[in-house]
């Protein structure tokens, strides 16, 4: 059945809930809008998209964060607002094959991947994003979002989790006319009441296949109802068009992606998490249109709401402390009022194989009295606890207490990284009135090596001299991402030694197929073919990689040389401008080739410990010539360690002396962000659908508009209506909206002004402007092209 808006049939206002919507422009309203961070975020979805499309007329749009300028590029040698451009292209074309004509961009900076939220924030400034996608849900009106995972689980891009949290941010702000008031004074909207946010972050269950998945049930430690879509409905293979879509986001390196199956079996399953809800619920409802009921479709005589979920702690119990980075997460949940969210993150804590770590442990008090008594920690096989029973005096109703227990690695054969996994313990909490509590949390281990002394600098040339790198080689050959693989095909060992200020490093990697060659001008974006990356956090106290050392070294260009560049640390760019005095050297041979590198301490941000170094050996394995990677090896390996200094190996400057501390510099981040003003799809979008260019401000009285447009002699001639200052980019298009020519230029002053466009080919057929005022407000016009 066709979708229903909840203002288009009265009847439906009893079960959907109360008030009309505000009169908006038809051509606005959405019923399903998805918020990501970047194009090609919405491409796992691009499937259920398609089928509700389908089977009730939904229709989707897209609100993206960032244009991706800050992602790799697989065909050609584009990067920043360049390649976010390139990116909007793919962006739309993919998501237009399924039926969605509307992509929203807020025009913020696709900084680099992180796992930091408080990073990305840094990078977005929350009150301005907030209010750009506040405006784009009072201007589309959806019934329901879908967005991604807002936690700090292992791996998850910090970008995704914070444009997750904006949309749940919006999900209250967009109802509430208090917040953003200007958008309602000045610009005409409404507030309004999105009923449902469903989020698409899958985790472990994303490879799930089969019509069966659409039959699985609710876990009951989820904050919401759990839905699955399988990707055939209708005798239509959903996932087949999703993939055929995909293809178009060449610059990703998804061209070459395979064919789905035909086979039922083989086909997989959407799987939504409900995060937010003001709609009633079908109890148990299953299926491709389970998400949709009550918020976009009918339940058949109604329900009530459920009750949200909760908690329902009582008593006492003994937590361990989560990550800081865990820890901000879920004091978000609590600001935000979304306190269902807080523990979707198991509690782990890494510690170095052989070492000791204490750990912290938060005793809560949920009771309505004070409370004594004592908390157990049963730590798992090959681990050892000095005092593993602790007491407690006197905690108050609504408080904790903070326990420290010495933890030790003891098991010298136990593996480390994603190959030993974690390792589960349990704290029993007991409580003097005989109460006992027990909760569960897991150590994971992280390799270690101490770093001896050369007896004389080593000679950078790609090869290592006698007593050069007298320690034992590291070996760097345990897969974290990709396809599974070993020598001959990748793999890798690494050796270091210090000398004076001075880390030198030699690693020499197994690998009997080379990836594309890059230029040396491109010499950036690392993981698109081979190449190894030495990562560093000064103190092994870094919470996100702004504060790190990570660099990329290229065993070999397209002239023969090697090439280093640093990315998402403290200050990525080129290596001769942000890493001075380091030296690399390489050579390439018949099955693999070895990368020798000096890296003077000096160019590390702040200080150095030499009692405890984070540090890691990352390998980048292509065997393709699409610039794409296929394998991802290292020393310490998890999914996404790239991005997270926490899992990185630990290593000790044996005899080193301590260095005075100091902290590292604020980190500079690459913030020049691709702007919609830029962008033909987005003015001639924003000139349909009446709103400003990236979900900015409206200029209003203030814009530059076009009134006429008129060719002669190869030359169109355009008339701007100038009311201020501000930058206008005018584009000439052709009855295909293919650009023919482009200019931009800076106005001034009032009144209307002759803007001459030279046309070199083609057949002119309308004008597009783009405008943007100093104070950031946009505008949008176009005119058809008269002869």
């Amino acid at each position: 059945m066709p979708a229903v808006r909840v203002g288009s049939v009265v009847a439906l206002v009893a079960v959907l809930g109360a008030g009309l919507p505000a009169t908006a422009g038809p051509d606005r309203d959405v019923d399903v809008l998805f918020v990501g961070a970047h194009p090609d975020d919405e491409a796992s979805s691009l499937s259920t998209f398609g089928r509700w499309r389908h089977d009730h007329q939904i229709r989707t749009g897209v609100a993206t964060i960032t244009l991706g300028e800050g992602g790799g590029n697989a065909v050609g040698p584009e990067e920043g607002p360049a390649l976010g451009l390139l990116r909007e292209g793919e962006e739309r074309r993919a998501v237009g094959a399924l039926g969605v004509t509307d992509v929203h961009n807020l025009d913020e900076p696709d900084l680099y991947y992180t796992v930091s939220a408080p990073l990305t924030e840094q990078a977005w400034k929350h009150d301005d994003v907030l209010a750009k996608l506040v405006r784009v849900v009072r201007q589309t009106r959806p019934e329901v979002v879908v967005t991604m995972d807002p936690s700090p689980a292992p791996g998850n891009h910090g970008n995704h989790q914070y444009a997750t949290r904006l949309a749940l941010e919006a999900y209250r702000r967009a109802a509430d006319p208090a917040a953003f008031p200007e958008q309602i004074q000045r610009e005409g909207l409404a507030p309004w009441s999105v009923r449902r946010v469903l989020s698409n972050a899958a985790g472990p269950e994303e490879e799930v296949r089969g019509p069966e998945c659409e039959q699985r049930t609710t876990p009951p430690d989820s904050p919401g109802p759990q839905y699955y879509v399988h990707g055939l409905g209708g005798g239509i293979n959903w996932e087949q068009r999703e993939r055929i879509a995909e293809r178009e986001y060449k610059t990703q390196g998804w061209v070459s992606r395979p064919d789905i199956p035909d086979d039922p079996a083989q086909i997989g399953c959407d799987h939504l998490t409900e995060l937010a809800n003001r709609a009633p619920h079908a109890p148990g409802a299953r299926g491709a249109d389970a998400p949709l009921l009550g918020a976009l479709l009918p339940i058949p005589g109604g329900s009530p709401a459920e009750a949200p979920r909760g908690r329902g702690d009582t008593g006492v119990v003994a937590e361990q402390a989560p990550l800081p980075g865990v820890a901000e997460f879920q004091q978000w949940t609590e600001d935000a009022g979304f306190p269902l969210l807080r523990n979707q993150v198991p509690p782990v804590q890494t510690m170095p194989k052989l070492g000791a770590q204490d750990v912290r442990v938060v005793v809560h008090n949920y009771s309505a009295q004070p409370s004594s008594g004592s908390v157990e920690f049963v730590p798992p096989q090959g681990f050892e606890v000095s005092n593993s029973v602790q007491r407690f005096a006197g905690i108050a109703p609504g408080a904790t207490e903070v326990l420290t227990f010495a933890v030790r690695s003891a098991d010298p054969h136990m593996p480390t990284g994603t190959q030993g996994g974690d390792h589960p313990y349990t704290l029993i909490t007991r409580t003097d009135d005989g109460a006992t509590r027990e909760s569960t949390a897991a150590l994971e281990l992280v390799p270690t090596t101490t770093i001896p002394q050369a007896e004389a600098p080593p000679v950078v040339d790609g090869e290592a001299g006698p007593q050069e790198y007298p320690g034992a080689p590291l070996d760097a050959s345990a897969l974290w991402e990709g396809d599974q693989c070993s020598a001959p095909d990748c793999a890798a060992t690494a050796r270091f030694s210090w000398h004076g200020d001075t880390l030198h490093a030699l690693v020499d990697v197994v690998d009997d197929r080379q990836g594309t060659l890059l230029a040396p001008d491109d010499c950036k974006r690392h993981w698109r073919t081979d190449a190894v990356e030495i990562t560093i956090d000064p103190k092994a106290d870094s919470e996100n990689t702004a504060s790190t050392f990570k660099l990329a070294a290229l065993p070999t260009t397209t002239t023969g040389t090697p090439c280093f560049a640093r990315d998402a640390d403290n200050h990525q760019g080129p290596g001769a401008e942000t890493a001075p005095g380091v030296q690399l050297a390489s050579k390439v041979r018949e099955g693999g080739y070895t990368v020798e590198l000096a890296i003077p301490l000096r160019a590390l941000p702040g200080s150095v410990d030499p009692r405890q170094l984070g540090l890691n050996v990352l390998v980048y394995d292509s065997d393709t010539q699409d610039l794409t990677g296929q394998s991802r090896i290292g020393w310490s390996t998890w999914a996404g360690v790239q991005g997270d200094p926490y899992r990185w190996g630990r290593a000790t400057l044996q005899d080193h002396p301590s260095e005075q501390p100091a902290p590292p510099p604020a980190p500079i981040l690459p913030l020049d962000a691709a702007s919609s003003v830029d962008s033909p799809q987005s003015i001639a979008q924003a000139a349909r659908l009446a709103t400003s260019l990236g979900s900015a401000p409206p200029a209003g009285d203030s814009a530059a508009r076009i009134t006429d447009a008129r060719t002669q002699q190869g030359v169109v001639h355009t008339r701007l209506d100038v009311n201020g200052p501000g930058r206008a980019h005018l584009f000439v298009v052709d009855a295909t909206n293919a650009v023919l020519a482009d200019r931009q230029l800076d106005v001034d002053g009032h009144g209307e002004r002759d803007v001459p466009i030279p046309i070199p080919a083609g057949t002119p057929a309308k004008v597009l402007v783009g405008f943007a005022t100093p104070q950031g407000t946009t505008a949008a016009s176009t005119a058809e092209v008269d002869s």
